[in-house]
C-alpha cells in the first residue's frame, strides 16, 4: 500500500483546485446546533477538513435523493416521455469509511445485473475521498464490529488520514491517481513516523473490540431461530418514524408515481421503505404482512440476513443512525448481540 503524506494547507489548496474541477463539491459542514451536514460548498469555504463524529445523514441522499425525477410526461394520453438526465460532475470530499463501504453495496443493488442508468450516471460523475476515523464517531457506533471501518478497503478514490502535522493520504482509483499526478507538487512521500502514527491510532481504535459474527446472525434467522417474543418487542417499540430507513445509508428501496397536471408532468420515483403498512400492498389491497410487527421485522431481514446471502456482507455498516434516531429505544446492535448469545 503506497501511502503519500499532505500538510492542512496544502489539503486547502488542493480542495481550491477540485473544486474548479466540478458543478458540486459535496462535503460535511457544521449548520443549526453544529449538527454535520453534507452540503455543497463549491462556491464557499464552509467545508470541514476534519471533523469528530459522523454526518447526520449520509451522502446517500445526494445520489438516491428522497424524491427525484425520472422522465418528463410530455403527453400522457400518448405516452409521451424523455428522460431527465442528471450530468453534474461532484465531488464527495469526508466521507466516512462506513459510508464508503454502504456505497459499495448500493453499488451492487442498482448497477448489478439488472442495472439503474439513473444510479450510474451519478457515480460514473463522482469522485470520492474518504476520511478515516481516529476515534469512534459515537459511544453507539461499532463500524469496526462490521467490518467497515476505521479505514476504507474499497471504493474510495482517495482516502485520508488525520495525524498531528497533517493528512495520510492513500490511493484508490485511477481518478485518484490523476488527481495526484495534476498536483504532485502538493503531495510528499510519507516518512515512517508517520505509518507508525497510522499503526497506534488503528490499535487504539481496535482495542477491545471485536467483530460481530454476522454470517451467523444471518443463518438464525434464516433457520428462523429468533424468537417470536424478540418480534414482538420490537413490533411494539416501533412508532414508524421511519428515521431508521431515512438515515440509513444502504437503504435503497423506491416507489415510482406519476405527478401530472392536465396531460403532461412528471415521472418521479421516492425513497421508499419496510416499516411502512402499505410498501408491500398488492393488487385487490392484498397484504403479505399484515402485523406491525411484520413490517419492521423485513429492515431487520433485509440487512442481516438477505444481504449476507446476496452480497456476502451484512448491508448493517455500523454507523448506529438507525439507534440515535429511534425513539422506540431499538437497537440492531442488541439484537445482533442478542441472537448470537453475544451481549
Amino acid at each position: 500500500m503506497k501511502l503519500l503524506f499532505i500538510t492542512k494547507e496544502n489539503l486547502k489548496i488542493l480542495i481550491c483546485e477540485l473544486k474548479k474541477t466540478c458543478d458540486e463539491f459535496i462535503a460535511p459542514k457544521k449548520e443549526h446546533l453544529d449538527d454535520i451536514v453534507f452540503a455543497d460548498t463549491k462556491d464557499g469555504d464552509g467545508q470541514l477538513l476534519g471533523y469528530d463524529g459522523n454526518s447526520v445523514i449520509s451522502p446517500r441522499a445526494f445520489l438516491l435523493p428522497q424524491t427525484e425525477p425520472l422522465f418528463e410526461i410530455k403527453s400522457a394520453e400518448d405516452c409521451g416521455f424523455s428522460t431527465i438526465e442528471d450530468k453534474k460532475k461532484r465531488i464527495f470530499y469526508g466521507v466516512r469509511p462506513c459510508d464508503i463501504k454502504a456505497l459499495m453495496l448500493m453499488r451492487k443493488f442498482f448497477l448489478d445485473g439488472f442495472v439503474d442508468e439513473f444510479y450510474k450516471e451519478k457515480i460514473n460523475n463522482s469522485m470520492f475521498i474518504a476520511l478515516a476515523c481516529t476515534k469512534r464517531c459515537s459511544k453507539g457506533s461499532f463500524c469496526y464490529e462490521m467490518n467497515a471501518g476505521p479505514q476504507a478497503k474499497e471504493g474510495f478514490d482517495l482516502q485520508l488520514v488525520a495525524l498531528s502535522k497533517g493528512y495520510l493520504v492513500e490511493l484508490g482509483s485511477k481518478k485518484g491517481r490523476q488527481i495526484v499526478k495534476k498536483n504532485n507538487k502538493l503531495f510528499t512521500k510519507a516518512i515512517p513516523l508517520y505509518v507508525k502514527e497510522l499503526k497506534e491510532i488503528l490499535r487504539d481504535f481496535t482495542k477491545k473490540a471485536k467483530r460481530i459474527d454476522y454470517e451467523k446472525v444471518a443463518k438464525i434467522m434464516r433457520q428462523d431461530r429468533v424468537k417470536e417474543s424478540v418480534w414482538d418487542d420490537i413490533g411494539l417499540r416501533c412508532v414508524v418514524c421511519s428515521g431508521c430507513i431515512t438515515l440509513c445509508p444502504t437503504c435503497s428501496c423506491f416507489s415510482i408515481a406519476d405527478r401530472l397536471n392536465g396531460d403532461k408532468g412528471i415521472r418521479f420515483r421516492y425513497c421508499d421503505g419496510c416499516p411502512y403498512a402499505g410498501f408491500t400492498r398488492m393488487a385487490g389491497d392484498n397484504m403479505p404482512e399484515s402485523l406491525h410487527k411484520d413490517h419492521i421485522r423485513r429492515f431487520f431481514e433485509h440487512k442481516l440476513n438477505l444481504d449476507v446471502e446476496r452480497y456476502g456482507t451484512s448491508s448493517c455498516v455500523g454507523c448506529a443512525r438507525c439507534i440515535q434516531t429511534c425513539p422506540g429505544n431499538i437497537s440492531i446492535k442488541k439484537f445482533m448481540e442478542k441472537v448470537t448469545g453475544s451481549a
